[in-house]
């Protein structure tokens, strides 16, 4: 599995150097979301999506939001005892509402910024 997280939001790479540290079958690789040499041929992604939720991959399939964040949990060990509760959101769909008002609110910080000049 892929996921494609937003390097510019410092929750979000906290977030993914947690998951490495807990990934202990090594199940999970990332790629930063904002490096085009990352996403420039990717098939499938949408990048708009990605920008604004977490993206990942796994098989062909493409899931963003709660999907990828449930899917990363099925993969780390330490999150197994609680995947009755993780299930429950997701079919609840309360995941991805509670999932949307931490995006919503993310901080992004844009890295590729330099002194009043701003690529976009």
């Amino acid at each position: 599995m892929t996921i494609y997280y937003d390097n510019w939001c410092r929750n979000c790479t906290r977030f993914m150097d947690l998951a490495h540290k807990l990934d202990w079958f090594n199940l999970i690789s990332s790629k930063e979301l904002r490096n085009e040499s990352h996403t420039k041929n990717v098939d499938g992604l949408d990048l708009k999506l990605a920008e604004e939720q977490l993206a990942s991959v796994s098989k062909g399939k493409w899931k963003y939001g709660y999907g990828s964040l449930y899917r990363l949990f099925l993969r780390i060990p330490l999150f197994w005892l609680f995947i009755p509760v993780f299930w429950f959101l997701k079919i609840t769909r309360l995941g991805q509402l509670l999932y949307m008002q931490l995006a919503v609110n993310r901080q992004i910080i844009p890295l590729h910024c330099k002194d009043n000049e701003c690529e976009a």
